[in-house]
């Protein structure tokens, strides 16, 4: 009966974010800050969230979460999509779904999504090793107008940001290529494994995300208990930041950085 209540209220509030079935959902999350006032485990809480979604989005939904080995770009190591550990600061969460049947995972190291569902093929597909590039998962995400949703954790966690200023091409990140190698069931991914890059003097303004996009009123907010939660449209995003860094490149800086 517990879980029952619990599961109640976590489905009111993605209801009340505009979730609905069919949709594909890329979930940044802290399941210690949500679920913190209920009394469950953190592997009960994972297996809520789980059934709560699959619940919400039907058979034709896809959820996607953070996948990055940033270890790969840190200490050159090889990325073996089957094997190689999602980075730890990214939560349980995708560690849960990068556990499921059927779950995909894509090509890049640095910016890796971990897919489940129905558009898991297409966001994980086998074309490009690119971070940002045509055909890499946030270039699918946005064209599938997918929805990012924040569980536990504000905006300032909005890698996609990244995405857009590669499109728009600002002067402070560069593509860089990776050498070392990738790989799947032991065979070596002939594909250059490009990410883009920031140089070392440029800060980014995360924690100014919660007030860019709440200003301009592109954020559905619903509370769990108390944790407030939220979701935005890939496309909303874009289009609401395509316009800034083309007025202002440096629009996602804490300051304007000596190149």
């Amino acid at each position: 009966m517990k879980h029952i209540s619990i599961e109640k209220k976590l489905l009111k509030s993605l209801a009340d974010l505009k979730i609905k079935k069919g949709d594909t959902l890329f979930i940044h999350s802290n399941l210690n800050i949500l679920f913190k006032e209920q009394d469950v485990t953190l592997r009960e809480s994972v297996e809520i969230l789980l059934k709560c979604l699959k619940k919400i989005l039907g058979p034709r939904g896809t959820i996607v979460v953070p996948a990055y080995y940033y270890e790969y770009g840190f200490n050159k190591k090889i990325f073996d999509i089957n094997n190689s550990p999602i980075s730890p600061e990214l939560g349980i969460f995708p560690k849960f779904i990068i556990a499921q049947k059927k779950s995909l995972r894509s090509l890049n190291p640095i910016t890796s999504v971990v897919a489940n569902g129905y558009n898991s093929k297409k966001i994980c597909n086998m074309n490009t090793c690119s971070g940002y590039g045509v055909d890499s998962p946030f270039d699918i995400l946005t064209n599938l107008k997918a929805k990012m949703v924040f569980l536990g954790v504000d905006l300032r966690y909005m890698t996609y940001v990244h995405y857009v200023e590669f499109m728009v091409g600002v002067p402070h990140r560069y593509n860089k290529l990776f050498l070392n190698p990738i790989k799947k069931n032991n065979k070596r991914i002939n594909l250059p494994v490009i990410s883009q890059v920031r140089y070392k003097n440029v800060i980014s303004d995360s924690v100014g995300n919660n007030i860019k996009f709440e200003r301009a009123k592109i954020v559905q907010k619903a509370k769990f208990n108390s944790a407030i939660i939220r979701s935005l449209n890939f496309k909303d995003v874009f289009t609401f930041l395509k316009k800034k860094l083309q007025k202002n490149v440096f629009y996602l800086l804490k300051e304007k950085p000596v190149l």
